[in-house]
Parts: C-alpha cells; structure tokens; sequence
C-alpha cells in the first residue's frame, strides 16, 4: 500500500526533471549564435540533395569492379542426375543384345573462361574508370552549390535583420516627429500641413518595417530548411570589412582558368571522353573475339545401350574464337547513333566553356564594382550623418521643418542598408569567382568566418 504513492510520485518528479532538461535545451538552442560555418557544417549532415549525391557517388563508384569483372575469369559447375527407362530391339546379328534397360547417368563440369581479347569490354571497362572521376565531380558540384546556397541565405537573413532594425527605428522616428508635430498644432506652432506629411512618412514606415518582418521570416525559413533548424540569432560581420580585389587583377586569366577548372566544363569533358569511349565500345561487337577455356567434364552410368556402365573423364584446355560476320546492321546503326551523342557532348562542352568564361568574368566584374559601391557607400554614410546633424540643427533653430529631418534620416537608413547590402554582395561575389574557377573549398567559409563578431 506504501509503494505504489512512493512509485506515483517519482513518476511526477522524473516527468518534471525531464521537462525542466527540455526547457533548459531549448533556451541553449535559442540563445546559441551560429556562424557560417556551423550553419554549414549542419546543412552538410541535413540537406537532402546533398546526401542524395554522396550515394550518387557510391553507386557509381561501383561501374569500376563491374566492367572490370567481365575482364576476369568466370568459372561454373553444371552437374545434372538422368534416369532412363530403355527399350532396344537389334536387328540381325550382332554383340549386343535386345531387351529394356534401367540406368542412372550422373554429369559432372567444371568450365573456367578467360577472356584474352574482348574489344567491347576493354572499352568498357576504360568507360568506367572515367565514370567513377565524374561520380566524384558530380558530388563536388552538389557541395559546391551547397556552400553557395548556404551562403546566400546565411547573408540573407542577416540583411533581412539590418533592414527590420533600421525599419523600426525609422518607424519610431516618424512617430516621435509625427507626436511632436501633433502638439506643435495644438499650440500654433506647426500647420495642419506638416501633420499630414509627418502621418503620410509614419504610415510608409509601418508599412515597411511589416514588409521588412515578412522578408526576414523567409529568409530564415530559406535557411532552416537547408540547416534542419530555425536559426534564432547568427553571428553578423564585423563593421569595419577589409577590401581585397582579385588577385591576379585580371579579367581574362580568371575567365582561362574558369574554362579549364569549371567543375561543370571537367564534367562535360569527362562526359565527352565516355562517349568516345562508347563508340570504340560499339564497334567493339563487330570484331573478334578471343578466350581460353578450360574444362573438367566426368560423365558416369551405371549401365547403358550396350549393357555395360561407363566412368569418363575428360581435360581440355582450348582457345575459342569467335568472328562476327553479320548482325543485321546493328553495330553499323549503334555506332552511327554513338557518334551523334559524341558530338553532342563537345557541342555541350564548348557552350559550357563558355558559361563558365562568362560567370568568371561576371564575377570578377562585379567584384571590383562592389568594392567601388562600398567605398562610395561608405562616403554617402558619412554625408548622410553630417546632413542628419546639419538638419536636425537647423530644425531646432526654426530654420528646417521635421519634413526635412525625416527626410534626412531617409536618406540615412538608406545608406546604411544599401551599404549592408553591398558588403553581401562583396563576399559572396568572391565565392562566386571561386566556384567559377572550380576553387571553392570549406576553406573559403572559415575565411568568411574569421570576419564575424564572435
């Protein structure tokens, strides 16, 4: 009768200890910042294209012992077990005599087939050893778009964050200016006029800091589905942002070496190479074939048409050719249509060279704007202060209107999110340039990273 209110009772209190642990691990997680690099880290154990191409990869990785075991002997056992009912009339004299028969026969084989000369499957096999090199660019292009992607939405949410931060407190300026241009009605000191402007600039900040709110939760949703969680707080960048150009400063070495390291120009090129391998492949079927053979045959009866049993044994080692001589048309038509593919594949690979030219230099291009864009910005911002300052100064000499102080704040948050912006655009131009030229690497984040407040 005692144990079973002592039992209900630590129940109660293990079920309240467990939920306090809940509580607990659930506030870390809200108040944990993540970085770049740890919302990275996440989205490669989470996001589900990515893990797709790593077993991708495995199944292709797995052409290369396929082709190649069709280069390596194959060796069988057939055995078979025969029971025969025989009836057996001679005609005319002989040494064997007529009559019905029951016999067991017992077969046993053993063949072992060494291709010497296959042409097909030598194409084949070099086939495979190419496709195993694309598995592995294909998986590099999945972590490429990866790394890109995350960033994207990484800096998204963290523009989407400067803008709520600015639209609010531009929001609460218009209302501070709107209060005051109120009671400066009230007491004769302002005109009907400035109420209405002031209310006008009030209602579009409210407007815009509810746009501003709805553009951050989408862009957290964007990357809580590549990282698994809802990020509440990431780690920002840093104010100051050192400026560095390209380094060679020059469009066109970044557009040559876009050309030959694009992860997709090496995947167009390797799908090249496997289309001419087909061809040869294909042709393959038409030419001879050679193998060695070797068989163990041993055939016993324990009786037999002539009355007697049998126990035979048989070696042989042989070499078997085989010469097609026709088919049809077949090989004629597969290598015809195999050669079309071929040429198609370098069509694609120079149009891909070319795409790859063009987002090194878009890259390269924009890069080198934004660095002016920033340096611009950042002049406009301390104009924009100095204007703030000068405005404010006059309004409280009589000499400017709250118009021209809202205004002027205008100008400044504009300045401000238009610089957060440009500041974005700056480090994931350098990713860009990087995954144009087939560079990027988890190395370029951890740089990224380094320029966070931590």
């Amino acid at each position: 009768m005692t144990i079973k209110p002592f039992i209900k009772k630590m129940s109660v209190h293990s079920l309240l200890i467990i939920s306090l642990v809940q509580v607990q691990v659930e506030a870390a997680e809200n108040t944990k910042i993540y970085s770049l690099l740890d919302t990275y880290q996440m989205a490669v154990e989470n996001d589900a294209r990515f893990n797709a191409a790593h077993f991708d990869r495995k199944a292709g990785l797995e052409q290369l012992p396929q082709a190649r075991s069709r280069l390596l002997p194959s060796i069988s056992i057939n055995a078979d077990v025969n029971y025969t009912d025989q009836e057996t009339d001679y005609s005319g004299v002989g040494p064997f005599t007529s009559g019905q028969r029951d016999f067991r026969s017992d077969n046993v084989g053993l063949k072992l087939t060494q291709p010497i000369y296959r042409k097909d499957r030598f194409e084949a096999y070099k086939q495979a050893k190419i496709s195993v090199r694309q598995a592995d660019t294909r998986l590099a292009i999945a972590g490429q778009k990866l790394m890109l992607a995350l960033t994207r939405a990484y800096f998204d949410v963290l523009l989407a964050q400067d803008t709520v931060k600015l639209a609010k407190k531009q929001r609460l300026t218009n209302k501070e200016k709107l209060a005051s241009a109120k009671k400066g009605l009230e007491v004769g000191s302002a005109v009907i006029t400035d109420v209405h402007d002031t209310q006008a600039r009030y209602d579009l900040a409210v407007s815009r800091e509810i746009n501003a709110n709805h553009s951050e939760q989408i862009a957290r949703r964007t990357l809580s589905k590549l990282i698994g969680i809802y990020p509440q707080n990431l780690m920002e960048l840093r104010e100051h942002l050192p400026l560095i150009p390209s380094s060679p400063d020059k469009m066109e070495y970044w557009a040559e070496l876009a050309a030959i390291n694009n992860l997709n120009v090496r995947f167009a090129q390797e799908t090249l190479e496997i289309a001419s391998h087909e061809i040869e492949r294909s042709r393959g079927l038409a030419y001879p074939s050679l193998d060695l053979v070797l068989r163990y045959d041993n055939n016993s009866a324990d009786n037999s048409s002539f009355g007697v049993g049998t126990d035979t044994t048989e070696k042989m080692i042989s070499l078997e050719a085989k010469i097609p001589l026709y088919s049809g048309g077949i090989v004629g038509s597969v290598v015809r249509q195999k050669t079309a593919a071929r040429q198609s594949a370098r069509l694609q690979l120079d149009a891909t060279r070319s795409e790859a030219r063009l987002l090194a230099e878009e890259a390269y291009l924009s890069i080198a704007s934004v660095i002016q864009r920033i340096q611009a910005l950042e002049q406009a911002l301390l104009s924009s202060k100095q204007s703030l300052a000068s405005t404010q100064r006059g309004f409280e000499l009589g000499l400017r209107t709250s118009i021209d102080v809202l205004d002027a704040q205008q100008q400044l948050f504009t300045a401000k999110n238009d610089l957060a912006k440009a500041k974005y655009d700056y480090l994931y131009n350098r990713l860009q340039l990087k995954a144009a030229t087939g560079k990027l690497a988890q190395q370029d984040l951890e740089e990224i990273n380094q320029l966070m407040n931590n």
